[in-house]
């Protein structure tokens, strides 16, 4: 037996509009097939149609369910092209993500939060990275490579 990748992540969302939106609209997912499930969700495809992101929503008559704690999960991560349009479209959107170029590779990091608070590493090759985010790393110490807004 072996892993292979990771399949998808599901998520209970507060408002189901806004985190589709957020995924959909500002990271270019889209919403695809689900099966009939006895409660009300939406499946998420990346580019390579693949149901990625599972949305647990809620009905009107459903009570809250409490935040579970997911333990000492730190992000969930997308490896992405197209940071300038990316950047462009979280800027206009007023998403405040912290920019990360990593050492060694250059690979260029987006990091921010979706609507419920999930942190969110959009990842992106070196040949997008700008020079100027390689030239304010050189400032960064090691807690804000990993803080995100």
């Amino acid at each position: 037996m072996g892993l292979h990748h990771i399949d998808h992540y599901t998520l209970e969302v507060a408002d189901i509009e806004a985190t589709t939106h957020f995924y959909c609209e500002l990271l270019g997912l889209y919403v695809g097939a689900r099966p009939p499930l006895p409660f009300p969700g939406l499946w998420l495809y990346c580019e390579n149609d693949l149901p990625t992101v599972h949305l647990i929503g809620r009905s009107a008559t459903d009570p809250d369910r409490p935040v579970v704690q997911t333990g000492r999960l730190h992000h969930i991560s997308f490896s992405c092209a197209g940071a300038e349009r990316t950047r462009a479209i979280l800027d206009a959107a007023h998403i405040d993500f912290n920019v990360i170029v990593l050492p060694d590779s250059g690979n260029t990091q987006f990091f921010m939060k979706d609507p419920d608070g999930v942190s969110v590493e959009l990842n992106f090759p070196e040949s997008e990275t700008r020079e100027s985010d390689r030239q304010a790393m050189l400032s960064k110490g090691a807690a804000q490579f990993l803080s995100v807004p």
